[in-house]
């Protein structure tokens, strides 16, 4: 499990050195569920990438990646915080953000 970098400090005023992932579940107008994954900047508050899908999978993370990566500038390296989420745990996220250049932080339970 990757450290808690942020220690609930939640400040970050400069773009691109601390995003927030997470993925939330809504109920639809028809009873079912639809999965939303979003990686924003700290600092501006800004969604980079946003995914939605009817299941929470390795699809839906691995595309909101993508989007990330087609808007990250180059040379910025910064720390991504999410929950400790199952997604953000298996090394198929963890190949990909390092591949990224991301550094992973996680929040501790409670």
């Amino acid at each position: 499990m990757a450290d808690n970098l942020l220690n609930q400090t939640f400040d970050a005023t400069s773009p691109f050195t601390v995003l927030h992932t997470d993925v939330s579940q809504v109920r639809l107008g028809d009873s079912t569920w639809a999965y939303m994954s979003v990686i924003l900047d700290q600092a501006t508050k800004e969604v980079l990438a946003a995914s939605v899908s009817q299941s929470s999978n390795k699809l839906l993370i691995m595309d909101t990646l993508s989007q990330l990566e087609d808007n990250l500038p180059n040379n910025f390296n910064p720390i991504i915080h999410s929950d400790q989420g199952w997604h953000y745990q298996l090394d198929y996220y963890r190949e990909k953000i390092d591949s990224l250049g991301l550094i992973q932080s996680m929040s501790r339970k409670g």
